[in-house]
């Protein structure tokens, strides 16, 4: 009886003196660093919220939580106007190195994306050189020359897609892939999101990003060709509530955009030639801006010529229509039937005329 006494405070010791499984530990120093604030941070609910901070006189830095599955966290060096993602895990991590370019080590989950951010590297190296030699085309107005490196351009763009879609899909066991997946995720088709989540196991289905992805994709799914259009309303230019359902009987196309968006108002008059071609054939545009500021929004209808119904909640990118439509890059459209049936999505340039093209001809 003694002994059994003697070892379950033997074990209850041992306990205290490991700290809980789920425990973690950031230690290190940083070389270059100002004193002064650096705080630790991670993303809740699409915002950066501080978890802890401390106080460095020469870039030394300790912080200590418990964290159940590995997770991105950011490290914030106030004075220097540094920034640092890199995963935290249960255990010790160690940051060492300068202050522009910190080493995190102590993650398995960090090497991975270590190991990841290095092959994208190379990529990134051939646009670099690409870039380089498209100016020089350009100062001596060598067409032929400029338009072949946009096609070397788009080649290693598609190359490092294919690569990613590679990389996430053989994560199976750790969180690094869908963590790539969500932070790419307008590079996904619904295909691909289905392939890449049917690949990850259960020992991280808890994972904060897997439970993203199934979200996304579940959004999606309600969104896919041949579903029926979810239906909401927001506010005109005007104040005035407009709901999608007030198109039924008409080929709408639901327009996502913004005023700052850059490819939004290069796509602009395409869908201005195709209304005026089709709308009084029957065929109606609604616009959904993804502005913060009603003054821009509205100044950037006028200059484009945008003639049709216009609404927005003005939340940006908590858009509320935007999100239930799993728009996470803009422009997105999606073209809906009389009945309100989604038949197309995502139409540029000529494709959303040569869609209408087939519709009334």
């Amino acid at each position: 009886m003694k002994n059994v006494f003697w070892l379950i405070l033997v074990s209850l010791f041992i306990s205290a003196c490991s700290g809980p499984a789920n425990q973690y530990a950031i230690s290190g120093k940083v070389d270059g660093a100002t004193a002064g604030r650096v705080v630790l941070s991670k993303v809740v609910d699409n915002d950066l919220v501080a978890v802890d901070s401390v106080e460095t006189t020469d870039g030394t830095v300790a912080f200590t939580g418990t964290i159940e599955m590995p997770e991105i966290y950011y490290l914030e060096f106030k004075e220097d106007d540094q920034f640092h993602r890199f995963f935290i895990e249960p255990g010790s991590i160690v940051v060492s190195g300068n202050i522009e370019n910190p080493v995190f080590t102590g993650s398995e989950a960090q090497v991975i994306f270590d190991n990841y951010n290095l092959s994208v590297q190379q990529f990134d190296e051939k646009r670099e050189t690409l870039y380089a030699e498209f100016m020089e085309a350009q100062k001596i107005a060598d067409t032929a020359r400029t338009e072949l490196i946009r096609q070397e351009a788009q080649l290693i763009d598609d190359n490092q897609s294919s690569f990613m879609k590679e990389f996430v899909n053989a994560q199976s066991d750790n969180v690094v892939g869908p963590y790539i997946v969500v932070n790419n995720i307008y590079q996904f088709d619904l295909e691909d999101l289905v392939k890449a989540r049917s690949n990850y196991g259960e020992e991280i289905a808890g994972s904060k990003y897997v439970q993203i992805l199934d979200k996304q994709i579940g959004k999606m799914q309600k969104v896919a060709i041949g579903q029926p259009a979810p239906i909401f309303a927001q506010n005109d230019t005007t104040g005035n509530p407009v709901s999608l359902d007030s198109f039924k009987g008409k080929y709408v196309l639901i327009d996502f955009w913004a005023s700052w968006c850059r490819p939004c108002r290069q796509e602009n008059p395409n869908v201005v030639v195709a209304y005026q071609k089709f709308h009084d054939k029957g065929f109606d545009v609604l616009g959904v801006s993804l502005d913060k500021q009603k003054g821009a929004w509205i100044q950037a209808i006028a200059d484009d010529n945008l003639t049709w119904t216009h609404v927005s909640d003005l939340k940006y990118w908590s858009n509320e229509a935007s999100n239930m439509y799993a728009v996470s890059s803009i422009p997105a459209n999606f073209l809906l039937d009389p009945e309100g049936i989604i038949i197309a999505k995502d139409l540029r340039g000529e494709e959303l005329q040569q869609k209408l093209e087939e519709i009334f001809n």
